[in-house]
């Protein structure tokens, strides 16, 4: 199994909250007027953010009251959403502490937080009981996980019979992926499976497929309109370079790369937890 710890160092930034209110005041945006579109540049650290966890939120018929886990939250940004918008609520766990604290902080800037609750915790070893949710959110988690068969176990046990596992993620195919990416510097922090490898993992651990997207057209196209943008006003302030460091671009390049060589896709999937294990 991967060091969880280097995981975490892989991700971890000091003084992010504080690095963010900076960008943020450049802007001329300031702590008690700030609002969660303000936050939507750099609160997703995965493709196409809000726009997609909203699009999947829909699609998995969330509603008001639902107990939702965001497993894999980073800076809390699909929880923010999903309690905003869709009434859910919603517990978020990281592995990175840097991304729990700061997702604390930047809910009680949008007056959310009483309605969302982090933990700093690992997806192998959910802290909660069984059947504690009525669905359970992942996107771009999966990449980091090598024993993918204990976390989605877990996701499983967490999850009353009858609710939904949501997933936004990278998956492989056949060639070698350019490195750096976002998830990983080299291979030793990427551990990609294919589509069907995952629908076998899904079933085996007692979920029935609803509804499986390839979502890497978009994907692509908002890489393109990322770089067309960066290219004619520059960087911003507010980004997904601030949590990725000087290796930013070379990770999103490649990312893009990836995506256009079909050596990595995007897909999103929506599963169902059924009664006793389906094989």
């Amino acid at each position: 199994m991967t060091n969880e710890s280097q995981i975490a160092a892989h991700y971890a930034h000091d003084h992010l909250y504080e690095t963010i209110l900076k960008a943020l005041a450049s802007e001329g945006k300031m702590p008690g007027a700030i609002t969660r579109q303000d936050l939507a540049p750099i609160d997703e650290f995965h493709v196409r953010g809000q726009e997609v966890s909203r699009e999947l939120a829909t699609a998995a018929a969330l509603q008001q009251s639902m107990r939702v886990l965001d497993a894999g939250c980073g800076l809390g940004g699909a929880c923010r959403l999903l309690a905003a918008e869709f009434g859910c609520a919603v517990t978020g766990i990281d592995i990175t502490g840097d991304y729990i604290r700061t997702a604390e902080k930047l809910s009680a800037l949008t007056g959310l937080q009483h309605h969302i609750r982090f933990v700093q915790g690992s997806v192998l070893a959910l802290p909660f009981g069984g059947n504690a949710f009525d669905a359970v959110l992942t996107q771009h988690v999966q990449m980091n996980i090598a024993d993918k068969k204990m976390a989605y176990a877990e996701i499983n046990r967490v999850l009353r019979t009858g609710g939904r596992f949501i997933y936004y993620d990278i998956l492989g195919k056949a060639e070698p992926v350019h490195y750096p990416v976002p998830w990983a510097g080299d291979a030793s922090l990427s551990f990609l499976i294919t589509s069907q490898q995952l629908h076998t993992l899904l079933t085996e651990t007692g979920f029935q497929r609803i509804q499986v997207t390839d979502e890497t057209e978009k994907g692509i196209g908002f890489f393109n309109k990322l770089f067309t943008r960066i290219a004619q006003k520059g960087i911003p302030a507010l980004g997904l370079h601030l949590l990725m460091g000087d290796a930013a671009q070379q990770q999103l390049n490649n990312l893009r790369s990836n995506l256009i060589e079909e050596r990595v896709v995007l897909e999103s999937g929506i599963y169902e937890k059924v009664d006793g294990l389906t094989c």
